[in-house]
């Protein structure tokens, strides 16, 4: 990645760059590529990051004539896994931007309070009882008016069609996404039922998530490219230029119009260096950037215009064990280690106080996340330096406790880190700084790709692993594939009957309010039982002109589609044409 190029010189990794990419490219979560190989017994794309390409010399002219300034421009990641099949692709950032080209049969208004709204469907689903959804789609619906749909309406077979792909193959890494429906039928060309082998409470925020993309059989059989995107969202696909840009253009015959979306496209362009961002806002080259906390102070000094809008993210870094070795088959070890680790410095550290610490949900995903004030109340997360000082006795404690059982400890023990967060962030390094001055235990980090350390882990080969993760919208999501017996991520070899239940719980139950207890209840019983570490995720700074309004911020890459009710406001005194 040190590589990568732009069209006007170099692009080193910065920490801005990596944060960025971390977002979308997260290093554990790519996990479930891992699990797709060894079900299938064949080579999937790796989850590392694609060679460097030749970069685009201009970008795609997306714009109809005297609608210049309406094209939305800004800096997001354009880097793909290199499977650009939209039930395929682990990618974020190509998410995000097939988020504004694809529909669902919902959608999220608000992917940190699990606001839904409807979509391809006219409303949220009518339930007759625990096991049945019925979808009626909205009829104004059609395809991009593109080979070989030629704008045709969107059916309830093509819905059927997109969740059967998925649902019947265990190759697609969201399969277990599907797995609970036992069928789907599709009585009329604009009606959607859907049954569930048992109650299954989680099922229609899944309806709103990215694998729920509705996609053309027609297009599916003529494959999917970095070229030609076909949905039925609220803008067409124009261009993806790898580690570089992605253009999409209005579609005027989208089914959440008719003025909408305002734009008259959109143009992502992959981080640039800060100078040059400050020199593209300046030219109104640039409409939006999202940006750290100290760049987002230096910009505004500079350019006192413009806007300042924060939102905090899913994604974070945390650490991992794989139980059956010793120490860490004992929970008191592990705990020490969580404990030991500085999560306050590490937030001035990686973010420059932009950020906070987590649970294990981690603190924008708000109606599942742990209240700050229960965490501060727990070891690892004490408030100031005589909070700091407890949780340095408590994690000493703890470790002398199984010295004082065992005998002994290791002399040296190895963690196992994502190289490029160790390389740009030194978050192996700064784990290392910790255990070793508050536990007196050597460490020694070995830095690996991303590829190796997934690889290790669903293996067994790395005992205790550090690097970022991507985060998810819904509770099932942060616990079933992960701490479950039966998960298909539980890499650390798990089997807990009291976390098994309240995974099992809050997956049959219904009431809002319920859930959420029981979900609070499986997160303390997570960081009891320590095998996994979210330390923290960052805020991060959106900066913008004056003159766009209602540009959408969520907490993960699949929200985009709102970009539909962003609009430029040429009036603004702030507006220059392009």
């Amino acid at each position: 990645m040190a590589g990568m190029s732009d069209a006007r010189g170099s692009r080193p990794l910065t920490r801005r760059r990596f944060l960025r990419l971390a977002a979308g490219l997260g290093a554990l979560g790519a996990a479930g590529s891992m699990t797709a190989c060894r079900r299938e017994g064949r080579q999937q794309p790796p989850a590392t990051l694609p060679p460097t390409p030749v970069p685009t010399a201009t970008l795609t002219e997306v714009v109809p004539e005297g609608q210049a300034a309406s094209t939305l421009v800004y800096v997001g990641i354009v880097q793909s896994d290199g499977e650009f099949d939209p039930h395929r692709t682990q990618s974020g950032p190509l998410i995000a931007v097939q988020s504004l080209v694809y529909s669902r049969l919902l959608a999220y208004e608000s992917q940190a309070d699990g606001v839904i709204v409807p979509d391809l469907a006219l409303a949220l689903p009518e339930q007759p009882d625990q096991q049945t959804y019925i979808f009626r789609l909205n009829p104004n619906a059609r395809w991009h008016q593109l080979p070989p749909l030629e704008g045709r309406r969107v059916t309830a077979d093509d819905v059927r069609y997109s969740i059967e792909r998925q649902r019947g193959d265990e190759s697609f890494q969201r399969h277990h996404y599907w797995t609970m429906i036992d069928r789907i039928e599709a009585p009329s060309p604009d009606v959607v039922v859907v049954h569930t082998s048992a109650p299954f409470s989680p099922l229609v925020e899944r309806f709103a998530a990215p694998s729920s993309f509705i996609v053309a059989p027609e297009a599916a059989e003529r494959g999917f490219s970095a070229e030609l995107q076909i949905g039925s969202g609220p803008f067409q696909w124009v261009e993806w230029a790898e580690q570089d840009f992605a253009s999409v253009v209005r579609n005027p015959a989208w089914h959440g119009g008719p003025e909408r979306p305002h734009l008259a496209g959109v143009t992502i362009r992959h981080p640039i260096d800060g100078r040059l961002i400050e020199a593209d806002f300046r030219t109104r080259r640039l409409d939006v950037a999202f940006v750290g906390r100290k760049e987002a102070d230096r910009l505004r000094a500079a350019l006192p215009a413009l806007v300042e809008a924060q939102v905090g993210q899913a994604y974070f870094f945390g650490m991992r064990f794989f139980t059956p070795v010793t120490p860490y088959n004992d929970p008191r070890v592990r705990q020490a280690f969580a404990i030991a680790v500085d999560r306050r410095a590490m937030i001035e550290a990686f973010f420059a106080g932009s950020g906070d610490v987590n649970g294990w949900v981690s603190w924008p995903v708000r109606r599942w996340a742990l209240s700050p004030d229960e965490l501060s109340a727990r070891p690892g997360y004490r408030l100031g330096s005589g909070g700091r000082m407890q949780d340095i006795s408590d994690a000493k404690a703890l470790l002398d406790a199984y010295r004082s059982e065992k005998g002994s400890f290791p002399s040296e023990v190895g963690l196992v880190v994502a190289e490029d967060a160790e390389r740009v962030l030194g978050l192996g390094s700064r784990i290392e700084q910790d255990i070793e001055s508050v536990l007196r235990v050597q460490v020694t980090v070995y830095p690996v790709p991303t590829a190796e350390l997934v690889k290790r882990m669903f293996e067994g080969q790395a005992p205790w692993t550090a690097g970022p993760d991507v985060g998810w919208v819904e509770l099932d999501d942060w616990l079933y594939p992960f701490f479950h017996s039966q998960g298909s991520n539980n890499t650390f070899a798990l089997r807990d009957s009291q976390l098994d239940a309240l995974i099992e719980r809050q997956r049959t139950e219904f009431d809002t309010a319920q859930r959420r207890a029981t979900g609070f209840e499986a997160q303390r019983r997570v960081l009891d039982l320590a095998v996994a570490v979210n330390f923290v995720s960052e805020r991060v700074v959106a900066l913008s002109w004056p003159y766009v309004r209602d540009f959408p911020l969520d907490i993960l890459p699949g929200y985009e589609h709102r970009l539909a009710a962003c609009w430029i406001d040429r009036e603004d005194p702030t507006f220059i044409p392009r």
